[in-house]
């Protein structure tokens, strides 16, 4: 995002491009946080190091760009500003442990090409760096001068996806800055304080970011939908595709970041973080492609569906049971082959009869209540004792919604082959039934395993025809057979 797009209804704030300037302030507030936790640890020696820091810096004619930080800063928040902006910053926050030295999850360093400098050059011989509260301070202050309120929240998305990067290379925008001729005392402010909030919620930002694959699922359940079955994924995953794809060959990011965030509001931020990273092409192609995450955890952190297997179930009528509650009461009850949750998220359709079912389906199909709750994570400390961490309230989906009163124009739909192609419906079909039916389908069933998106008779017909052909070796099979008929009564 060269040119930053704006914020609807915000008019005064968010002028130039100021992302990657906040990126590696918040970078720099996240890994200070995380030193800063890790002091409690047993054997874990953490070091804010100024050493060497001179060493980074380059003369100020060498930098791609410059930033005025308007208004005056004392020395250790302009040196700060300077080294962060210049080297990353986040290489002098260390953790000791076990004679080994550790970045944190959020460390990030600049090219030589892509230095930023402070206009006025300050010093950054003997500065001191500061704690995550203090620097969280001197960005609070820089964006209420520039009156950064979306761009703060973007750049810190953004950030949280440095771990899910696994220390790839991302291109951020040069710094495009806007001169204000106000005064700090009489600039327009946010209505509310977001970047003190920010920081009460850094150590949740964090534990959800720690957790790659968590954030991989967040974005990945933007697109799921309980109601819709197995066998009717592809008719509901194509036409959002059909919007999607033209975006995505065109690069228009600001509409594709409008378009996900009409779809799942309260995800929006992370789409736009994900857009920032260059995150959001690859996660899309593997939707498209029908590639699956999901994390349980994730999904109860944020109040958010990504499995059927999360619902609440329904009531059996005494003789058949829906296949989705089959399917609930498999994973609850921990049935033989069935303690792994389902990877695939989308319900099979139509129902079991009960007699058909496993005993322990049976015993609680009218029951109606059985399902997952979260209940709360608890962190296993030095000492043996855990710590029981019940997280935060939630807000409801209609509390974080989008203004749905402004007209929004999106752009036509592509129709071409793709939008009547069944592969994910088959892919999704194929693979809750594998899981469902791992060990053998029902008689009655036929109709189902005879499908040629499953059809797993063939193979067994083909085994068939081997043996009446006589193309198979059963050298030493019949001894077997005897050996085991002689032990039948």
């Amino acid at each position: 995002m060269a040119e930053w797009p704006g914020v609807q209804g915000i008019l005064g704030h968010d002028e130039g491009n100021y992302l990657t300037v906040l990126f590696l302030a918040w970078a720099y507030i996240l890994s200070a946080r995380w030193a800063e936790l890790l002091k409690s640890a047993s054997d874990c020696k953490i070091k804010f190091t100024t050493e060497n820091v001179a060493s980074f810096m380059v003369p100020s004619h060498q930098y791609a760009a410059e930033i005025d930080l308007g208004y005056h800063a004392g020395k250790d928040e302009a040196g700060w500003w300077a080294v962060i902006l210049s080297s990353g910053g986040c290489r002098h926050i260390t953790a000791d442990y076990n004679q080994k030295i550790y970045l944190s999850p959020w460390s990030v360093t600049i090219s030589d090409t892509s230095r930023i400098g402070v206009m006025g050059d300050p010093s950054v011989a003997g500065i001191e760096l500061p704690s995550s509260s203090t620097a969280l301070a001197y960005l609070a202050r820089f964006c209420s001068r520039h009156r950064l309120y979306g761009q703060c929240s973007a750049a810190l998305a953004a950030v949280l996806y440095v771990p899910f990067l696994s220390g790839r290379l991302v291109s951020l925008p040069m710094p495009k800055q806007v001169q204000r001729s106000q005064s700090p005392a009489i600039s327009a402010q946010p209505d509310k304080d977001i970047i003190g909030e920010h920081g009460r919620l850094l150590p949740y930002y964090m534990t959800l970011s720690s957790n790659v694959w968590g954030m991989r699922s967040l974005l990945f359940s933007t697109f799921f939908n309980a109601d819709i079955e197995c066998n009717l994924v592809s008719a509901w995953l194509n036409p959002a595709f059909a919007i999607i794809d033209p975006l995505l060959e065109a690069n228009d990011l600001p509409m594709l970041a409008k378009v996900l965030a009409n779809r799942e509001p309260k995800f929006s931020s992370l789409w736009l973080g994900a857009i920032i990273t260059d995150i959001a092409k690859i996660t899309l192609r593997d939707i498209r492609t029908g590639l699956t995450a999901l994390d349980l955890n994730a999904a109860a952190w944020t109040g958010t569906v990504q499995s059927f297997i999360a619902l609440k179930p329904g009531l059996s009528d005494g003789i058949t049971i829906r296949r989705e509650d089959e399917c609930r009461l498999l994973f609850i009850t921990g049935c033989d082959g069935f303690i792994r949750v389902p990877i695939y998220p989308w319900k099979p359709f139509g129902a079991t009869l009960l007699y058909d079912t496993e005993p322990q389906v049976r015993q609680h199909a009218c029951c109606g209540c059985h399902c997952l709750e979260y209940h709360s994570w608890n962190w296993v400390l030095a000492n043996g004792e855990e710590l029981e961490d019940l997280g935060i309230d939630l807000t409801s989906d209609n509390e974080n919604g989008l203004n749905t009163h402004v007209p929004e124009r999106y752009p036509s739909a592509q129709h071409d082959l793709k939008l009547f192609s069944e592969s994910l419906s088959e892919a999704a079909t194929r693979g809750i039934f594998s899981w469902l039916r791992s060990t053998g389908y029902p008689a009655n069933e036929k109709p189902i395993y005879q499908h040629s998106w499953i059809d797993i008779e063939s193979s067994d017909d083909e085994c068939v025809d081997d043996v009446e052909s006589g193309t198979i070796e059963v050298t030493g099979s019949q001894e077997f057979i005897d050996e085991w008929l002689s032990k039948v009564d």
